[in-house]
């Protein structure tokens, strides 16, 4: 004997709607937590950025007051506050347009004229060899350089100005280390001039590497002092 069960039509119906209710409430809150945990995503990069963004202001900060304690030690007072400040401020804006640590800059200041705004540079017979400044720029050198960015530079005065010399200085000695690719040829060149330095390179013959080591050797000491 077969018997048969029928279930009401609005059983049925009631019983679609429950589950098409269920279903909806799980995909309503699915969305929800695929929202919150794309927000908490998006939170935690734009956290990630400004622990970046801080890291990198550190950074630029503690560079900053780098190069004011270097100039301290390595000027001695012959600059003044006023110029002191100028030209860390000129460094710092330098390093960062060229991606170079602002102490090898200084470590050339260093060897150069030993921290001196006023130093004039000498020959071995004792005659003025046309170097000036802390970076012991010659005036010609200057007045080309200074042209490619607009610097105007007439006279030994205008180059014995310390955050000019260090400028002019600094974007002749960039444009050596894109001339030769690194920073050693690049030292030696600004030491001996690019055509000593190319001729020596076409006939094979090694570069002297003395100032290369007194340079590096000043720019170690630099980074040994307490900043802090």
């Amino acid at each position: 004997m077969k018997t048969s069960v029928r279930v009401p039509a609005w059983l049925l119906g009631l019983s679609l709607i429950l589950w098409f209710g269920v279903l909806g409430l799980f995909v309503s809150s699915w969305f929800t937590q695929q929202k919150a945990l794309a927000n908490i995503a998006a939170q935690e990069m734009e956290l990630r950025n400004d622990l970046n963004r801080l890291s990198t202001w550190g950074q630029w900060t503690i560079d900053f007051v780098k190069i004011d304690k270097a100039l301290a030690y390595l000027s001695k007072d012959r600059l003044t506050e006023e110029q002191r400040a100028l030209l860390t401020e000129q460094i710092w804006i330098i390093s960062r347009s060229y991606a170079t640590d602002p102490l090898l800059i200084l470590a050339v200041v260093a060897q150069e004229s030993h921290g001196n705004p006023n130093a004039r540079g000498r020959m071995q017979s004792g005659a003025f060899s046309g170097a000036l400044g802390l970076m012991q720029i010659k005036l010609e050198t200057a007045k080309k350089m200074g042209e490619r960015f607009g610097l105007r530079i007439e006279s030994e005065t205008d180059l014995l100005k310390p955050e000019i010399n260090v400028t002019v200085g600094t974007a002749y000695l960039i444009r050596l280390i894109a001339k030769y690719g690194n920073w050693k040829d690049a030292l030696i060149a600004y030491n001996l001039g690019h055509s000593a330095v190319d001729k020596m390179l076409e006939r094979g013959t090694p570069l002297p590497t003395r100032y290369y080591e007194h340079v590096i050797s000043k720019y170690w000491n630099l980074t040994s002092l307490s900043f802090l």
